[in-house]
């Protein structure tokens, strides 16, 4: 393992992992970790959607009932009834909104970290041949390395990476998208006797 004042590389995950050729892997599979942090800034979490949508109906429904002190003869150069109908299909909509979103969910509040520790179980399964647990040590160890290789900070004790290697075992169409690139970039390397170490087309 890497002593904490080195500088991880993609090169020194890889040789963490055990396959020193999955370093330019590595470093191609950072960019999910760099565009899912990216991407969480444009990305409301569904409490905040949810609390709009709340708001929304709570104005719709002020409004009706606003209206229900204008008496129609009032204002005869307008049907308020097409008002009133549309008024209660917002706060219907409404309804329908909150019953099928969620207030968990949404951005996370700890963006790429989940991506990271995918990145690192795939790996570490393609050359040991077997998915490493949630409490697995070693593993939140080179999580935190290819996380400061990706250009992030530390998150201080790797042990607190159990919540999202856990996190990143329940994604399984996540995992199985990584799992497949790995394997489409596997053969990128060849063998050190094969001659000049060029890229295999």
């Amino acid at each position: 393992m890497l002593k904490r004042n080195d500088a991880p590389s993609f090169a020194s995950v890889a040789r963490e992992i055990g396959e020193p050729r999955l370093e330019l892997v590595l470093a191609q599979l950072a960019r999910r970790v760099r565009i899912d942090i990216h991407n969480s800034k444009f990305v409301r979490k569904r409490s905040e959607i949810r609390s709009s949508v709340k708001k929304l109906k709570a104005d719709a429904r002020r409004f009706c009932r606003t209206m229900e002190r204008v008496r129609t003869f009032e204002l005869p150069f307008h049907d308020l009834r097409n008002v009133r109908r549309d008024t209660r299909n917002v706060i219907e909509w409404c309804d329908r909104s909150l019953r099928v979103v969620s207030d968990k969910g949404g951005v996370g509040k700890k963006p790429g970290r989940a991506t990271c520790a995918m990145i690192v179980i795939e790996a570490w399964a393609f050359v040991r041949g077997k998915t490493p647990g949630a409490n697995n040590h070693t593993v939140h160890a080179i999580c935190d390395e290819y996380w400061l290789a990706c250009g992030c900070a530390s998150i201080g004790d790797p042990r607190n990476w159990r919540t999202s290697m856990a996190d990143a075992l329940k994604e399984r169409n996540g995992l199985r998208l990584i799992r497949d690139e790995i394997r489409g970039m596997e053969m990128v390397f060849v063998e050190p006797d094969q001659g000049s170490g060029q890229r295999v087309d």
